[in-house]
């Protein structure tokens, strides 16, 4: 054990008690305390949200979109964490309807009579429309089939006078964006999609062409937890009041508009199909480690935005910012490639994940391993203690996190459990909320 300085900001020092990730000791058994049931941490709420072309995306490496900014600023507004997982498969986010595993589940459905008093929803929070989109070249004489997607929303309705009123209509399998690509290539004549996706859609694909409107303007709203009354009143109240506000007109101009710089000059190309220029590298090390390499990449955009050769303030250095202490162990230095780097980094991440074994979701196990890269593992160790010594879960990172925050409080620095002192936690649980909610983005954007 050593002593190590840390800085935080201008000026502000703290020591703490550090174990060399050669130095396991027997942290793991004194976290072998028996557990008692607790609620869920009522202070997050979680959102399942449909990857959708408009709402949310990935581009250049961040996640961006109509729904996600609009729970960025619900976060902000109600002071409660948002967690939000990403979903691209359909029949999933149909059964977690019935589940009432989120307090908010962001997809647009075709409610049926039938089905409408089964759920809660909110108010509007936007509306759109369903047009016909064709390639620049399809023969509209011919009555081809005009597919939609088995996620398309809305009812299909046209006028009498249309010609297209005729026409033979297919759902396909396919999601909206896989078939875009079909009427780009010319594979499909027709589709019939909703406007707010077209809008995002068509700077990629040269060859579409909006043909004409196809149905009724429909309401865009959430489906919310049944469970949460006040929280329902809160997020509806939320909602009446920023719709009034010129945040968002903005939001609805920046991705709806066909005048939108955004969606004109930013998607002027096709999204890449890497996350970054160092996807191959990442791949390689993250599949000897058996890590996911998405993971890796969200650690990494966290850290330097897949910027090379950066320093930080206290010592770290390189593509994963890699303390010194952390690159002598390993056998790297400053010197070194990228490629030596990310090789080092995952090798990290992995020690840090067999540090977590009690953790047996493997997916909750990466939010303790995200913290205690930042962090590092004694400050995490001493959060889980802290939450058994309070009867919380502390296989949870949900409750974990509460008590990593209160490090920075006397009480619980010097509480006997505690061995590597003060730490100001708060940081660290956002970095962690971030690397996580952008990992979600990626397993849904690169399968």
């Amino acid at each position: 054990m050593f002593l190590l300085a840390l800085s935080f900001g201008t000026g502000f020092f703290f020591f703490t008690a550090i174990e060399p990730p050669f130095q396991m000791k027997c942290e793991e058994n004194i976290l072998n305390i028996p557990q008692k049931n607790r609620e869920d941490n009522a202070d997050n709420l979680c959102v399942l949200l449909w990857f959708h072309a408009s709402d949310y995306f990935v581009y250049r490496g961040l996640p961006i979109g109509f729904q996600y900014e609009m729970f960025k600023e619900l976060e902000k507004d109600l002071g409660r964490n948002i967690d939000i997982k990403v979903e691209t498969d359909v029949k999933i986010i149909q059964k977690e309807l019935f589940e009432g595993d989120f307090d908010i589940i962001a997809m647009d459905f075709n409610y049926s009579a039938f089905l409408l008093p089964l759920f809660e929803t909110s108010i509007p929070h936007s509306y759109s429309y369903p047009v016909l989109v064709s390639g620049k070249q399809t023969d509209t004489i011919q009555t081809n089939p005009i597919v939609i997607s088995h996620d398309f929303s809305s009812m299909l309705f046209f006028d009498e006078e249309s010609p297209f009123s005729k026409y033979p209509v297919q759902t396909s399998l396919f999601s909206t964006e896989e078939l875009f690509e079909k009427v780009d290539s010319g594979e499909i004549s027709y589709l019939l999609c909703d406007y707010n996706q077209v809008i995002t859609l068509l700077p990629f694909y040269s060859n579409v062409q909006i043909l004409e409107k196809a149905g009724p303007r429909f309401e865009r709203r959430w489906v919310l937890n049944k469970k949460n009354i006040q929280l329902n009143e809160e997020i509806n109240q939320w909602l009446l009041e920023f719709k009034k506000t010129e945040k968002y007109n903005k939001l609805l101009k920046k991705y709806f508009s066909q005048e939108s710089s955004l969606i004109n000059a930013s998607f002027a190309h096709k999204q890449s199909k890497d996350i970054s220029q160092y996807d191959a590298v990442i791949r390689k090390y993250a599949k000897k480690y058996e890590m996911d390499w998405r993971f890796v990449a969200s650690i990494i955009f966290q850290e330097t935005k897949f910027i090379s050769g950066l320093s930080g303030k206290g010592g770290s250095y390189g593509l994963m910012q890699l303390m010194p202490v952390t690159m002598d162990y390993y056998g790297i230095t400053e010197e070194d490639d990228d490629e030596a780097h990310i090789r080092v980094g995952i090798q990290h991440l992995n020690m840090l994940r067999n540090s977590f074994e009690e953790v047996e979701d493997q997916v909750e196990k990466l939010y303790f391993v995200a913290a205690a890269f930042n962090a590092g593992r004694g400050h995490i160790f001493d959060a889980q203690r802290l939450c058994a010594k309070y009867e919380g879960d502390f296989l949870k990172w949900n409750e974990v996190a509460k008590y990593l925050k209160l490090k920075s409080h006397r009480q619980f620095a010097k509480d006997p459990v505690v061995k590597s002192g003060y730490f100001p936690g708060t940081y660290t649980v956002k970095y962690v909320q971030q690397v996580m909610e952008r990992y979600s983005a990626y397993k849904a954007a690169y399968p």
